[in-house]
């Protein structure tokens, strides 16, 4: 019976995650409200509130199908702090690392030239750093707290991730029909790609952490703030990048890696 609760919990996590991350998009596009990154305006504060869907979602589905005690379980779960340093240092180096293997490519053997500017971010630092531990929280409560804890048992920790992985990037699917997102007019595929590798590697750091969603902030956050605020020569081969630390996250993944869906265990 708690089993199938949780398989609920999760069922209703999906539905209410793209559920509401459509809707928004239907508003902005029934009311003609311009897409913006700028919380001064209407289409920045809905941009805030689609930010914090996934956790807003795992929040409700919780408290519906789990109730109190449930959502007490996952935020302890989702918040321990107490694992290896080495984890917390890896998890925000990580995209630090690729994206300089990428730069270091692209200028040494590609010709490609410094840009003038490297630290240039797209909101004042201020809104920044807020929107990154809004951002953190309020979806990774979700992704990684509730959907990968309940993946990881019935597909293993490695089909668990893949899935997750493609459930995470085509949640963001509206995002490349708004146009001023940093995801408009880029290849749907490659991006499904990209974040099944980054999703591969948080789904490493998050299981060795014993569940805990302090890695994945992390990571992700970081990520992001390399997308908002650094300049760099890209080139295609940083997929190749991320595709060989996704291999190497697989190394140390627990066992085993795939189960049987429809089997109990």
């Amino acid at each position: 019976m708690a089993f199938e609760k949780r398989t609920h919990n999760l069922i209703l996590f999906i539905l209410l995650s793209y559920g509401q991350i459509w809707v928004l998009y239907a508003f902005q596009k029934l009311f003609g409200i311009k897409f913006s990154m700028n919380p001064r305006y209407p289409g920045g504060i809905l941009f805030l509130y689609g930010a914090a869907i996934p956790s807003i979602s795992a929040i409700i589905s919780t408290l519906i199908t789990q109730k109190k005690e449930g959502l007490r379980l996952l935020f302890k779960r989702s918040f321990q702090w107490r694992f290896s340093s080495i984890l917390y240092l890896a998890a925000f180096l990580t995209p630090f690392i690729v994206n300089a293997l990428n730069t270091i490519i692209a200028i040494s053997f590609l010709g490609a030239k410094c840009p003038d500017k490297w630290f240039s971010p797209i909101f004042g630092m201020g809104f920044l750093v807020f929107f990154l531990i809004h951002n953190g929280i309020g979806e990774e409560i979700g992704w990684r707290g509730l959907a990968l804890d309940m993946l990881h048992q019935r597909l293993g920790s490695l089909g668990g991730n893949l899935f997750l992985g493609v459930l995470w990037a085509l949640w963001h699917l509206p995002l490349f029909f708004l146009k001023g997102s940093l995801q408009y007019g880029d290849s749907i595929i490659i991006y499904v790609y990209l974040l099944t590798c980054w999703t591969v590697i948080i789904g490493m750091f998050v299981l060795k952490s014993k569940g805990s969603i302090l890695t994945a902030i992390l990571f992700h956050e970081t990520a992001n703030f390399i997308a908002f605020a650094i300049r760099y020569p890209g080139t295609y081969y940083v997929l190749s990048i991320w595709g060989l630390a996704a291999g190497i996250a697989i190394v140390f993944l627990p066992r085993p890696l795939f189960k049987i869906p429809w089997k109990r265990y």
